[in-house]
């Protein structure tokens, strides 16, 4: 089959194909590319022949990008690379390209031929999944799976004094007897919006399950540091929450513990907070 020949099959495959199929130069210069690259990105071929693949990718993706063209030793023939590449809207999709090197008898790349892949659908999903997996589905936080794994990477940090909350939300139970769960899962979705931006962003808050939340807060100077949180906290909890038409009040018990003072394990500081967070609901239905 002569030259010509094989141009032409492969203009009509790339023409035939649901993928963009290119052509780049050794220095990464795009020297062909489908006319699906219309339907997929918005461009129009010539837009993109003669310009480099980097002018169209993510600028984060552009260092993975010189990595991934660094990887390629003299006998590889094909990569695999992952990143977004920006639509002619302006959005980027994300883009599954694999690279096929065609080398001289020297070894050195002459061109590249590329088939590039939307992806984007999967990349949502697989995000999705990732989140749903360490983030609580009502309020948005972080769960215990996540607040277990990101307290302990802290508190492996040697010399630093670290605070942990655990903390409920006192007279949840009559809102929900009362009102039903619909108004009380927005009552815990404000809450914890509440809660997130009063730790703001020296620590994290999470769910810890039901009406109960735990705050972990990083490098704190001393136990005064974490009492005033803690205040803040109740301030910003007890304040009116307007649900579904009512107006509904409930405050938080919070119970506090001091790494290493109060243990020096995440079970020993969540054991003691928790000690402390029911010390100070008994001590609330003693006033009443």
């Amino acid at each position: 089959m002569q030259t010509s020949d094989i141009q032409e099959m492969f203009k009509f495959l790339s023409e035939k194909s649901q993928n963009i199929i290119s052509s780049f130069s050794a220095d990464g210069v795009f020297t062909y590319v489908s006319p699906t690259v219309t339907a997929l990105l918005g461009y129009r071929p010539e837009e993109v022949i003669g310009k480099p693949a980097t002018a169209f990718n993510h600028p984060d993706d552009n260092m993975l990008l010189g990595k991934f063209r660094d990887s390629a030793v003299t006998d590889q023939g094909t990569l695999r690379f992952t990143g977004r590449v920006r639509h002619k809207n302006g959005e980027y999709r994300w883009y599954e390209t694999t690279v096929e090197y065609i080398r001289d008898p020297y070894g050195d790349i002459v061109q590249k031929i590329g088939v590039g892949r939307d992806i984007t659908d999967r990349k949502i999903a697989e995000e999705t999944i990732s989140h749903l997996a360490y983030h609580d589905a009502l309020t948005g936080l972080p769960n215990r799976r996540s607040f277990g794994s990101r307290a302990d990477r802290h508190l492996e940090e040697s010399g630093a004094r670290h605070g942990l909350m655990l903390l409920d939300l006192d007279g949840f139970k009559s809102v929900n007897d009362t009102y039903g769960h619909q108004v009380g899962d927005l009552l815990l979705a404000e809450a914890a919006n509440r809660l997130k931006r009063t730790v703001e962003d020296k620590g994290f808050a999470a769910r810890w399950g039901g009406d109960e939340f735990t705050v972990f807060r990083a490098a704190v100077e001393n136990r005064a540091e974490l009492d005033s949180l803690a205040a803040r906290i109740r301030d910003a909890i007890s304040e009116p929450y307007r649900v579904a038409g009512q107006t509904l009040r409930v405050t938080a018990c919070i119970g506090v513990s001091l790494f290493p003072e109060d243990g020096e394990s995440l079970e020993a500081l969540i054991r003691n907070a928790d000690a402390g967070m029911y010390r100070a609901k008994n001590e609330t239905k003693n006033r009443l």
